[in-house]
Formats: structure tokens, sequence, C-alpha cells
């Protein structure tokens, strides 16, 4: 790796890292080039600020969907820990980073363009296990495009009402009700019941 790349590498990753720690809106370039060992001048010749943090947030929900694509592929245990793992603690960090970006990106266009990007990806892959079970005769999936939208709309409405703490609502309450989206959308088919 030249140090050209080595330098950009260390700027990305830095910007990744900060994101990580202090969201979307409270990063700063000079976050960044502290973290990353450089001086702002070396930034803004390889980025310009608003395409350096849409890239970033790109990277790390790029890498928790890699991630998931990387575990099993039985559609029951993929929407199993879709609906067990939304509202684990740990992921606050991920419904905060969304909720913010998505609110930046009314006004940023770069941002935007890696939003739309991401969440098409994520609904897709939701799609695609809500499609793999209707095949494998789980559920009834006869939209699950459809689908897949209402249950990433309602996660997203209930992360935010978590992290907002706008009304009494626990983290398996919250669960509860994405549970209770998913059977009614797709009516799961009981063993030994006629399809």
């Amino acid at each position: 790796m030249s140090e050209k790349e080595d330098s950009a590498t260390r700027i990305r990753q830095a910007a990744v890292e900060i994101l990580l720690e202090v969201g979307v809106r409270a990063a700063t370039t000079r976050m960044v080039t502290e973290r990353a060992g450089v001086g702002r001048g070396l930034l803004n010749h390889y980025f310009r600020w608003s395409e350096l943090r849409a890239q970033a947030w790109g990277e790390i929900f790029d890498q928790l969907l890699d991630q998931e694509a990387q575990g099993s592929q039985e559609p029951q245990v993929l929407m199993e820990s879709y609906l067990s793992t939304a509202f684990e603690q740990n992921n606050r960090i991920y419904w905060f980073l969304w909720i913010d970006a998505t609110d930046l990106a009314k006004t940023d266009a770069a941002l935007a363009v890696v939003i739309t990007r991401v969440q098409s990806r994520m609904l897709e892959q939701l799609a695609s296990y809500l499609r793999l079970g209707a095949e494998q005769g789980l559920w009834q999936a006869p939209d699950p495009e459809g689908i897949a939208l209402r249950l990433s709309a309602l996660y997203d409405g209930l992360a935010n009402m978590l992290l907002t703490d706008s009304i009494d609502l626990s983290s398996e309450q919250a669960e509860q009700h994405l549970r209770h989206l998913f059977f009614l959308e797709t009516r799961p088919i009981l063993a030994g019941s006629a399809g």
C-alpha cells in the first residue's frame, strides 16, 4: 500500500471510529484528523467532509449487512435473528446513526445517496429472507418487498421511540410489536397444518 493509500485509509477508518463513538452530527474533521494522526490539509486533499462522513456511515452499515449475510441461510434463523436482536442495547448506536443521518440527508446530498443505497440493500436482504421462507412453506409472503418495507418502518419508529424515551416502551415490548407485525404479515404455517 502506498503512503497516499495508507493516509486515505487511516482517515476513512478514523471517520468510521468517530461516527461510532459520537454520531454523525457531533463528528468533526478535527476529531477525525486527530484520530488518524494527520493534518486537516491532508484530509481535505483526499476528501470533502460531507463525502467522507457519508462513506464512513455507509461502511458501518455495509459491514453490518455483510456480517448478517455471512450467517445462516435458513430463513427461520435469519428472521429470528432480525426479530430478537433488533432492540438489543448494543444496537443503540446504529439506531442513533441511522436516525441522525436520515435527518441530515434532507440537506446533505452525499448522505442521501449513501442512505438510499444502504436502505435499498437492507430492504432487499430482508425481502429475500421473507421470500425464501415462503418458498420453503414456513410462512406466507405474497408481497415480500412490501412486508420488508413495513417491518423496516416499524423498526425505525420503535427504535426512535426507544432512543428518545418519548413513550414508556421497553426493548422487550418493542420486540413484541415487531414480532406481532411479522406474524400478521406472514401468518407462519404451523407444522402439520394445511397451507
